[in-house]
């Protein structure tokens, strides 16, 4: 009797432990297809070194307002943690985009993106502050718009993270959708306001005397000045690729400017190019953007900047105001503009 009592026990619960087990193992196969539905996480990662003001980052070549926080980070490799950038972030508060400041690569290998010049940056900041009328608009690609804001509190067209040119390796090409969210995550990016800041692209890669009056209408009749930078060609052939193309080659400095110059040029004679213009990465390296064809050469933005046999006086409704190193400022001239 109490052996028949004790089976009768178990084959009451039988059911119950049988639909628990169930129940498991459907979870068990719910979160294996989920975890396989996830994205697989980025080759690299945007690691927090230090933050505070430019008081505590003396390396940071760049007049930052006093009260700004500013963060340093690293990008390194998932693998095996190593840096191969690094970076310094402005941020304004938690309703504002992070804004960076400063990129600088430091892998021979690795560069994600083109690394700023920050030297030529402070100075164009400093002209900003003595020089822009305070009612006056600063156009130009977003990255350097957000960046003059922050340094100068100068007005702008464009003060949001539109997602940004990034060099990926072949090797990564399968992780380019964690790549993305990574970047979108990191730095905020605004899907608002990019058909505006799409209508200053338009702009840039339309032959000249176009692209000229499409920058007036975006102004809108207000005091406007536009900043180019070199590396802003290379980018624009990466966002309108059937309209501009461009590339570059590095060239390292041997410390004898003749043969330097003989290398370089020798080197785009044997490939047909003859409009380019030379930036300098420190005392190592020079970088060489080239346009490749004469529909890229008659862009707006390739008048804008030193390629070929560069005329900044004769681009109409332009007005060449300052360069500071591979930046070029020029003002945006009224509709009623005298005509010499």
């Amino acid at each position: 009797m109490p052996v028949r009592a004790k089976r009768s026990w178990l084959n009451r619960r039988l059911p119950y432990v049988y639909g628990a087990l169930i129940v498991i193992g459907f979870l068990l196969i719910d979160w294996a297809g989920y975890d396989l539905l996830l994205p697989d996480p980025a080759p690299y990662r945007y690691e927090l070194i230090a933050d505070g003001t430019i008081a505590n980052f003396p390396d940071l070549a760049l007049s930052v307002p006093q009260n700004l926080t500013i963060r340093k980070f690293e990008a390194r490799l998932d693998k095996d943690g190593s840096a191969f950038a690094e970076l310094y972030i402005a941020d304004p508060g938690p309703e504002v985009a992070p804004i960076l400041l400063d990129w600088q690569n430091r892998s021979s290998e690795l560069a994600l993106a083109i690394p700023s010049r920050t030297e030529d940056l402070d100075q164009l900041a400093e002209a900003v502050k003595l020089h822009i009328p305070e009612d006056a608009v600063m156009l130009g690609w977003w990255d350097i718009n957000r960046q003059l804001h922050a340094l100068t509190g100068v007005k702008i067209f464009y003060d949001a993270n539109f997602p940004r040119p990034l060099f990926i390796p072949p090797a990564w090409d399968d992780d380019l959708n964690a790549i993305e969210s990574l970047e979108r995550v990191f730095w905020r990016i605004s899907e608002n306001g990019t058909e505006d800041f799409g209508r200053f692209l338009d702009a840039l890669s339309s032959e000249a005397e176009a692209g000229s009056a499409m920058l007036k209408e975006i102004a809108e009749g207000r005091k406007s000045f536009i900043v180019v930078q070199l590396s802003d060609v290379y980018k624009l052939a990466l966002t309108r690729p059937n309209l501009v193309g461009v590339g570059y080659r590095d060239f390292a400095v041997s410390g004898h400017i003749h043969d330097d110059i003989i290398q370089v040029k020798k080197w785009l004679g044997e490939q047909g190019f003859s409009h380019y213009a030379v930036e300098s990465f420190g005392i190592a390296k020079k970088r060489v953007y080239y346009l490749k064809d004469s529909m890229t050469a008659n862009t707006l933005l390739a008048h804008m900047l030193p390629f070929g046999e560069f005329n900044p006086l004769a681009l109409s409704g332009l007005k060449l105001v300052a360069n500071y190193g591979s930046y070029w400022v020029y003002e945006i001239e009224p509709e009623n503009a005298a005509v010499d």
